[in-house]
């Protein structure tokens, strides 16, 4: 690795362990394509040292790609200490003014590791439990640093803008859910409740994670049995600040909350 990645990679990780932010770097320290970015994510989580328990996925679908200038997909590590169970408190210090969002997320019940040949779906839907999640989005860059645009490679390189994840229950048997109607009511404070993606803006969650399962592979990265997968999100990105509490209803599925105190 350049060693300019190296310091790059060195001062995420340190932001991410106090909440701090970094300036965004000059076009010509940063990463200028899909594989330097990746190294530099991979980079950041062996500096910080925390176990990965998963992946999620930002952009999984053409029209937000188009909507927000990115090439593709964004892929980032769920690691464990900042994985959190439904209806608990998560620290100001960490997330205050990160933007939260409803996601689907599956586990996998056995492992499946990377190889040469695509993953289908027949292989891998048999294997998956879902689980309702939140996820909370943020970056390390300082917002308006740097004198030049917030990249695609920007937000790989730094975990896929991943900050912590939520994650109710599990439920084994969801075959017969229909994702694209079942209804989400999300609101801040019981207030008005926040938009659901729809119509082009959303997308098959099992053939996101495949497509993502398949992304990772290329990379010689499999999942182990216990893994999460989050697909993306449902609902509009919305900045939670300290002291509010954030409840999204999974339709009939489940209620999950988080408070940022």
């Amino acid at each position: 690795m350049k060693k300019i990645f190296e310091q790059l990679a060195r001062s995420l990780a340190e932001a991410w362990r106090t909440g701090g932010t970094i300036p965004l770097p000059p076009a010509d320290a940063a990463p200028a394509s899909r594989a330097d970015a990746f190294a530099i994510q991979d980079r950041m989580a062996e500096l910080i040292g925390d176990r990965c328990v998963g992946w999620k996925v930002g952009a999984a679908v053409r029209a937000v790609q188009i909507l927000e200038g990115h090439d593709g997909p964004i892929t980032g590590r769920l690691l464990a200490t900042r994985t959190f169970p439904n209806r608990g408190q998560v620290p100001a210090s960490l997330f205050d003014g990160y933007k939260i969002e409803c996601e689907f997320a599956f586990r996998f019940r056995e492992g499946v590791p990377a190889r040469k040949r695509a993953y289908t779906r027949a292989e891998l839907e048999p294997l998956l439990v879902l689980h309702p999640g939140l996820e909370l989005a943020g970056s390390r860059f300082a917002a308006g640093s740097g004198g030049r645009k917030f990249t695609t490679h920007d937000a790989i390189a730094d975990n896929g803008t991943g900050g912590g994840y939520v994650v109710a229950d599990g439920i084994a048997e969801w075959n017969g859910i229909d994702f694209d109607k079942l209804p989400i009511d999300a609101r801040i404070d019981a207030g008005d409740p926040i938009e659901v993606y729809a119509g082009e803006f959303r997308r098959d969650p099992v053939d996101i994670l495949v497509e993502t399962v398949n992304g990772l592979s290329e990379r010689g990265i499999g999942l182990a049995a216990g893994d999460l997968l989050s697909t993306g999100s449902l609902t509009v990105p919305t900045p939670l600040r300290k002291g509010q509490t954030y409840v999204a209803r999974f339709g009939n599925l489940q209620t999950l909350a988080v408070s940022v105190r």
